[in-house]
């Protein structure tokens, strides 16, 4: 995984470094950010779940024993705290992603919408997958899920897909992305 942070900014977060743990949160902050909008649909739910992450990024790091161990820690983080925002929004549906921030210039519109209507199990493997480019091992460490379910919960997502997107004029990008390189 490695992609949160420098190794370094780990160490010296995890060493109780007051900068480090300020320079920590700054690296993070983006890729927080990105995933919880992601798996929430909503710029502001967004938001308000990278903050909580962060906050408690800030008070729990000095925990942490490894910092091999910090990406597994920050993905659960991050998920727990989009379904707990999720939970506290008392929202059923989830709006549709072009109302509250642009879509990326890779994805189109239609693939967010249909992202937009998967159940939140499935929209979390999937974005985990496809948009952060996680094996299904490193998946299941970050859900807390058996790697099975993974699996499981990918097929369910793709067959779901597929049926959301059967108009789609792009099927050589979703056949793409279904031919990943990293084995689920």
């Amino acid at each position: 995984m490695g992609r949160w942070a420098e190794p370094q900014l780990v160490t010296a977060a995890i060493g109780g470094d007051d900068a480090g743990v300020e320079a920590l949160l700054v690296a993070i902050w983006p890729g927080c950010f990105r995933l919880a909008a992601s798996l929430l649909g909503d710029w502001n739910l967004a938001q308000d779940a990278a903050q909580d992450v962060c906050v408690l990024v800030h008070r729990k790091v000095r925990r942490l024993r490894s910092v091999g161990a910090f990406d597994a820690w920050l993905y659960r983080i991050v998920v727990r705290e989009c379904s707990r925002v999720r939970r506290a929004s008392r929202r059923r549906e989830i709006e549709l992603y072009d109302e509250h921030f642009p879509v990326d210039a890779a994805v189109t519109l239609d693939v967010w919408r249909a992202l937009a209507q998967l159940a939140p199990e499935l929209r979390e493997v999937t974005v985990l997958f496809y948009f952060d480019d996680l094996s299904g091992e490193q998946i299941a460490a970050a859900l807390r899920v058996r790697h099975a379910t993974v699996r499981t919960r990918l097929a369910r997502a793709r067959h779901r897909l597929r049926e959301l997107l059967g108009d789609y004029d792009d099927h050589r990008r979703f056949d793409a992305l279904e031919a990943s390189p990293h084995a689920v």
